[in-house]
């Protein structure tokens, strides 16, 4: 027994001075009184992704590893204004249609070996064509089709089968690139920010074929180096990259990316404290209120050993249904459910605080500031609508309800959210059971219309607030049962909706489109295919030496600035 515990004691202490070793950094001077060098280490807490291949890319884990590795035509800068990256301008045409895109002529591809001697080669609009392409071609299992679907010329053919080419993509020299649409469509540049609009070279598909999702090859800031399922990710400069900041420095200035894939927040909160970790996303609930004071500053016993970052999220929890289920067709079972969900309780007792606030009008967060969120009513807390709902669904008292099953992530604050839901509707008579999933599993399930209920969350692609109501167009449900449906995993289909929201996007006078996006939440809110749970508020502890490293309302991952103060 002594034995043991002496082994016991030396273990742990083993432990900790491994968990608080940091990789010892070269640092070496740049403009501007930066450094070159060091490991930025940071979390996933989602886990492993599915896919590093951007067609197949669908959640915020693979989007913030792949925003690194690859490059975009267009992207968000800081502010999240659109600025060029690949492209260095572009005009559109007087009548919407038609996007001509002026390529950059110093990009290259990172060094592989799907290049001849290893070489990169260089990235030219041939490259465009290709992945676009591949966001549309169905044998590519590809999530994306929607960035083009119905928007692009050919598109819809070339999906079909029923097109060898997609004419919609034009090649008229190695630095132009051509796009012509079916119709006006005003968010189209904000379309091609998301991961969809990643290029990649032609060469790495045909070495790697289905092995790609795992070797993924860019023209991005940082070359894809390993992968350990469950363990970590890990990304080295590339050396070749064309941008500089704005003291003239060669980027990225860090020589490698570790994203971790601890699950726990916990734990990660631990590392995060022991310095193995460079910053925390994910402050855990039961410790909030311990570093977060009521106006958002960190307490005194943490003020000055980190940095506090906070910002009003373009990203919004809630429940959906799948409304072509048995038994969420129902539409008044659907509102019942939702009248009996007390978010402000879930915000105040259950998250500490930590969101923006209750979600008490539809899924668009109060962060698109120029978007008209009072003018949706959503549906608020009442026992006594949510008992005269479910009894005009047929089920008096929950007597006859069906059997209700909530999937939800295998997380602690997914967890925390679902358990308190659950006690919710025990008091309109509902039993739900619990489903634990990994969130691989979960959105593969919702997708494939295998899940009847889901607990999720959207952080915004891009900032415009058709990317939240594309969640809802009915028009991109397949026919058939069988097929995928994303964006719209819910298959709610509501053709007053879908009029509404296809005249918003053609609609170029912004004030006039959020106006009609609005009135298109409004029908939503109204049939419930989705309970709106609570608005996020982003928070990020940073260690002391993190340098240029800002927070934005959709968290986007963008490490080619970031430099170490060490």
């Amino acid at each position: 027994m002594i034995r043991t515990r002496i082994l016991l004691s030396t273990l742990f202490l083993f432990a900790l001075a491994s968990c608080g070793h940091k990789q010892t950094a070269v640092m070496h001077s740049a403009n501007g009184g930066k450094k070159y060098g060091g490991r930025y280490t940071l979390n996933e807490i989602r886990g492993n992704p599915s896919s590093l291949d951007p067609v197949r890319m669908n959640s915020k884990v693979e989007d913030d590893v792949g925003g690194n590795i690859f490059d975009k035509l267009v992207e968000n800068s800081s502010t999240l204004a659109l600025v060029p990256e690949l492209a260095t301008r572009w005009e559109i045409s007087p009548d919407g249609k038609t996007y001509t895109f002026h390529l950059r002529t110093d990009v290259f591809f990172h060094d592989d070996s799907c290049f001849p001697g290893g070489k990169g080669r260089k990235f030219v609009a041939q490259d465009v064509k290709y992945s676009f392409e591949r966001v549309c071609n169905p044998k590519t299992l590809t999530s994306g089709f929607w960035v083009f679907q119905d928007i692009v010329e050919g598109a819809n053919e070339y999906f079909a089968g029923k097109a060898k080419e997609l004419t919609g993509f034009k090649v008229r020299d190695d630095s132009t690139f051509v796009v012509q649409l079916t119709k006006p469509f005003a968010p189209f540049l904000e379309h091609l920010t998301t991961s969809f609009g990643y290029i990649v070279p032609h060469e790495a598909l045909e070495l790697y074929g289905k092995d790609f999702f795992q070797h993924p090859v860019g023209t991005g800031a940082f070359r894809f180096s390993y992968w350990k399922p469950d363990q970590e990710i890990v990304l080295k400069r590339n050396p070749n990259y064309w941008d500089t900041d704005s003291s003239g420095n060669r980027l990225p200035l860090l020589d490698e990316v570790k994203f971790t894939l601890i699950k726990d927040d916990k734990t990660l909160l631990q590392s995060f404290m022991q310095g193995t970790e460079d910053e925390d996303f994910t402050i855990p609930t039961e410790s909030f209120q311990q570093i977060v004071t009521p106006d958002k500053q960190l307490t005194q016993q943490y003020a000055g050993k980190y940095a506090l970052q906070h910002v009003s999220a373009m990203n919004s929890y809630f429940m959906e249904f799948l409304c072509t289920s048995k038994a969420f067709s129902n539409m008044a079972l659907r509102r019942a459910m939702s009248f009996a969900v007390d978010r402000g309780s879930i915000v105040k007792f259950v998250l500490k605080d930590a969101p923006h606030g209750p979600a008490e009008h539809g899924i668009i967060p109060p962060a698109f500031n120029r978007y008209p969120i009072d003018e949706v009513k959503g549906i608020a807390f009442n026992l006594d609508s949510a008992k005269h709902w479910l009894e005009a669904a047929g089920y008096p008292n929950g007597k006859g309800a069906p059997e209700i099953k909530l999937c939800v992530y295998n997380e602690p604050r997914p967890m925390q959210i679902a358990e308190a839901v659950q006690r919710m509707w025990e008091n309109i008579g509902l039993n739900a059971k619990l489903q634990i999933m990994q969130s691989a599993q979960l959105l593969d399930g919702s997708e494939d219309g295998k899940l009847d209920l889901w607990l999720t969350r959207w952080y915004a692609d891009y900032p415009e607030p058709e990317n939240f109501l594309n969640l809802l167009n009915g028009r991109l449900v397949p026919k058939e049962a069988t097929t995928k449906s994303y964006p719209n995993s819910a298959r709610w289909n509501n053709e007053k909706f879908n009029d509404l929201f296809y005249q918003a996007i053609a609609t170029t006078d912004e004030t006039k489109r959020m106006e009609l996006y609005a009135q298109a939440e409004s029908i939503a809110a109204y049939e419930a295919p989705s309970i709106p749970l609570f608005y996020e508020e982003h928070y990020r502890l940073l260690q002391p030496w993190v340098r240029d490293n800002p927070l934005d309302p959709m968290n986007r991952i963008d490490l080619k600035y970031v430099w170490m103060d060490k």
